[in-house]
C-alpha cells in the first residue's frame, strides 16, 4: 500500500528540508509528498521545490486556498493519493524506518491506526530516546477506546493510518486555535476499528520554536474548552464508561487550570460540565517546582496562576 506524507509548511525554512529529508528517507516506490504552503513570507517553498525536484520523488506542492494549518492540512488529505496516510508537521522529523515499520500493521481496506513514541528536540534529534508522556508498557494491545481513556498524549507525526479512518473522522476544524490534533485524533480513534503500538520506532517533535500553533495564549482559551467539548462527545460516543468519564473530567481540569483566569464563562462551562463527571484525579500541571507546590497547598492553584501570571508580566 502506497503512503502519502502530508506536511502542512509555513514560514520554516529552518527546518523544512531536514524534514522532507526524514520523509523521503521514508519512503518506498509509490509513496509520494504532499506540501501544502500556508501562505509562507519566506523561502520555505522555493527551499523545498528544489529539494524535491532534485531527489525526484514523487511530490505535490500546493497552496492553502485557505489559511492556517488545519486547513492546510485538510487540503492536503484532499490532494493525496496514498492508501495510507502519514502527518509530518514541517519542523518535526520521521525518525528510521518509522514508516516501513508502522505500515506492516496495516492491510488494504481496512480502518486501523499505528501509533509509535515520540522524542523531543531542540536541535539535534536523538534517535533511542522517547517522550516520558506516555505509559507505553501498560498498554498492551490496546482498542481504540483503551487509548482514548487512558489519556495519553502524542504528536502528529507519532500516527500512521488507512486513509479511510481518517476519511470517516471528519475534517480538521479550522476553527480551533489550539489543541487540534488532541480533537482530531479523537475523532481518529473513534472511526478506527483497530489500533496497533509499535515501539521500535518512533517520530520527533521538535519544542521552543517562538510563535508555534501549539503554544497556548490567554486568546486561544475559548477554542481550548471548544476542544475540550468535542472531545467530550465524542469520546462518550466510542463508549461511555467510568474510565472515558475520568479521562474527561481531568482533561476539563486541565483546561480550567491551564486558562485560569482568562476565559471565565469557559471555565464556568467546565465546570458545571464536571458535576456530572468523577471527581478529577490529576494535579495541577503548574505546580512543578517545590515552591509553586507549597504555594498550592498553602494559598492554593488559583494563587498560584495569579503569581505567575504577575511573574510574565513583569518580565516581560
Amino acid at each position: 500500500m502506497n503512503v502519502s506524507i502530508l506536511i502542512p509548511c509555513f514560514n520554516a525554512s529552518r527546518f523544512v528540508l531536514d524534514t522532507l529529508d526524514s520523509a523521503i528517507q521514508n519512503m518506498e516506490p509509490g509513496d509520494e509528498i504532499v506540501v501544502v504552503d500556508d501562505h509562507s513570507s519566506d523561502d520555505s517553498m522555493a527551499k523545498a521545490t528544489a529539494f524535491l525536484q532534485q531527489t525526484g520523488v514523487d511530490h505535490q506542492i500546493e497552496s492553502n486556498p485557505d489559511k492556517g494549518a488545519c486547513a492546510a492540512r485538510n487540503h492536503a488529505l484532499s490532494l493525496a493519493k496514498g492508501e495510507l496516510i502519514q502527518w509530518l508537521d514541517s519542523d518535526d522529523l520521521l525518525g528510521a524506518a518509522k514508516v516501513a515499520t508502522q505500515r506492516q500493521h496495516l492491510h488494504p481496506g481496512g480502518k486501523a491506526l499505528v501509533v509509535s513514541p515520540f522524542q523531543t528536540f531542540l536541535e539535534k534529534a536523538e534517535p533511542n530516546t522517547a517522550n516520558e508522556e506516555c505509559d507505553w508498557a501498560s498498554l498492551t494491545q490496546p482498542s481504540p477506546a483503551d487509548w482514548l481513556a487512558s489519556g495519553n498524549m502524542t504528536v502528529p507525526a507519532c500516527w500512521l493510518g488507512n486513509r479511510a479512518v481518517f476519511e470517516a473522522a471528519g475534517p480538521w476544524d479550522t476553527s480551533l486555535e489550539v489543541n487540534q490534533d488532541g480533537e482530531y485524533f479523537a475523532r481518529a480513534l473513534a472511526a478506527a476499528e483497530a489500533l496497533h503500538l509499535e515501539t521500535r520506532v518512533r517520530a520527533h517533535y521538535r519544542r521552543g520554536i517562538p510563535g508555534s500553533v501549539s503554544r497556548f495564549t490567554a486568546q486561544k482559551a475559548p477554542s481550548l474548552f471548544q476542544s475540550i467539548h468535542s472531545i467530550h462527545n465524542t469520546a462518550l460516543s466510542l463508549e461511555d464508561s467510568p474510565r472515558m468519564r475520568q479521562m474527561i473530567a481531568n482533561r476539563y481540569q486541565h483546561a480550567i487550570y491551564t486558562a485560569y483566569p482568562h476565559c471565565l464563562e469557559g471555565i464556568r462551562e467546565a465546570r458545571k460540565k464536571l458535576e456530572d463527571l468523577p471527581k478529577p484525579t490529576i494535579p495541577n500541571p503548574n505546580a512543578i517546582s517545590l515552591l509553586s507546590r507549597v504555594i498550592c497547598l498553602l494559598l492554593g492553584w488559583k494563587t498560584l496562576s495569579q503569581l505567575r501570571l504577575l511573574r510574565a508580566r513583569l518580565s516581560s
